[in-house]
């Protein structure tokens, strides 16, 4: 059963990436700074396996008090047969289709649950439109549609659930929290009050119900280079209000070019080649967060408080040539038309190419507590190694994550996401997971 011990890790779309923060053993929070629109940014991350040659073989765990903060050190690798850990070789569960009946035609997942007796619910963004299937993967019903209407979605997000299987669903663009049951539909919503500023950009769900909310927060000019802005985080309460503000950290690796144009100065945005952004996950009653700067990931207390920081010593890998001439090529083949592939030529060619790559990928914190931590994998690498520290930071396993395959829910036995196949075509996949006796 999953329920507000579940953890949601979100795609992040280029255009709401948020900045990432220090990785001090402080909080880092920097001046306030009034908040405009947000700019365009595009953000290319690549996970890739950084490994010292000269690493222990076995792992070794201390932790130490700083203060006030527990400080978590681990050494070495994980054992070879991950500790235990495993995730089956093939999906128990599909459900998708290419063409045929609606229900089972996706687009735009954004979130998905595994419900107390086995069903699912699937956001689906673009219809938008919320659908619950039975545990054998047929479509039951279908909530929502396309309005403003207290029941309608326009940008819907699947937060998490709460006991009863009562669904939360946040709307950014409406910035509505509603609240949806699998077998009646809608219950209840709330609009965020109007001290909370800007979309509702989601990062997850605390068991309390309360959603943890990002925003941009921008200078009044902006600058000319490679430069990082805050991001602010806090958490809203299932009735709208402003719960607790955490703070501003700081944001993405981001490149600004000033262009004089007619009229004035217009200033373009993009994401640096291997730039560091900020990692989050929720689960429970803590908030993950890491700045890619170091192996390193901080655990919020959902009060405020930084109450853990767990590290690996484990030096991020240089990036070489051929390292940028393989994103090169990756994002040239993306390109929609010939004016994107100059742009994305243009940006190689100015962009200041850091030395090294980001410390770490991608984090998830499981039903149970644990924090799972995907390896930096550098263009051309398919694995996605992922580490397993246990709730009070140590490193306990590992496993490889399906190619692929965006995580939405780890529970207790199983993995559940999405799965784009060649043709773009998207599927909710579900995994059986093994863990330690």
């Amino acid at each position: 059963m999953i329920s507000t011990g579940a953890f949601f890790a979100f795609h992040r779309l280029p255009h709401l990436l948020p900045p990432s923060t220090s990785t001090l053993p402080s909080t880092s929070v920097l001046r306030r700074t009034s908040w405009i629109p947000s700019v365009t940014v595009l953000a290319w991350t690549f996970i890739c396996s950084a490994c010292g040659a000269d690493a222990p073989a076995g792992p070794s765990f201390s932790q130490r008090d700083s203060a006030g903060i527990v400080i978590a050190e681990n050494r070495g690798e994980v054992e070879p047969d991950g500790g235990g850990w495993a995730i089956s070789p093939d999906p128990v569960l599909q459900i998708g289709s290419v063409e045929g009946d609606d229900a089972y035609l996706f687009f735009r997942i954004w979130g998905a649950a595994r419900l107390s007796d086995g069903r699912i619910a699937v956001v689906n963004n673009r219809a938008p439109d919320l659908r619950i299937f039975d545990a054998q993967g047929r479509h039951l019903h279908t909530f929502g549609q396309r309005g403003e209407g207290p029941e309608d979605f326009d940008s819907p997000l699947l937060a998490g659930t709460l006991p009863g299987d009562t669904l939360v669903i946040v709307d950014r663009l409406l910035r509505r929290l509603n609240l949806y049951h699998p077998d009646v539909g809608f219950i209840r919503g709330a609009t965020a009050t109007p001290d909370i500023e800007g979309y509702l950009l989601t990062e997850g769900m605390f068991s309390s119900g309360s959603v943890l909310i990002y925003r941009p927060v921008w200078t009044e000019s902006l600058p000319n280079g490679l430069f990082r802005f805050p991001v602010q985080y806090y958490s809203v309460a299932l009735d709208g209000t402003l719960e607790h503000d955490f703070g501003e950290f700081l944001g993405s690796e981001t490149i600004y070019t000033a262009r004089e144009v007619e009229g004035g100065t217009m200033t373009l945005s993009s994401g640096r080649p291997f730039g560091k952004d900020p990692v989050v996950a929720v689960a429970g009653d803590r908030f993950f967060y890491g700045s890619q700067d170091a192996y390193e990931i901080q655990v919020w207390s959902q009060a405020g408080e930084l109450v853990r920081i767990v590290r690996r010593d484990r030096p991020p890998e240089p990036v070489t040539d051929a390292h940028v001439a393989a994103l090169m090529e990756d994002m040239i083949d993306q390109a929609d038309d010939s004016d994107q592939t100059r742009q994305f030529r243009r940006m190689f060619r100015d962009a200041p190419i850091p030395e090294l790559h980001p410390a770490l990928g991608s984090i998830y914190a499981d039903a149970s507590g644990f924090l799972w931590v995907e390896e930096y994998r550098v263009p051309g690498e398919e694995s996605r190694v992922t580490t397993i520290f246990n709730p009070e930071g140590k490193m306990v396993g590992s496993v490889v994550l399906p190619s692929g395959f965006q995580v939405y829910e780890i529970g207790v036995d199983y993995l559940l996401g999405r799965w784009v196949d060649d043709l773009g075509v998207e599927y909710l996949q579900l995994y059986a997971l093994t863990r330690p006796d």
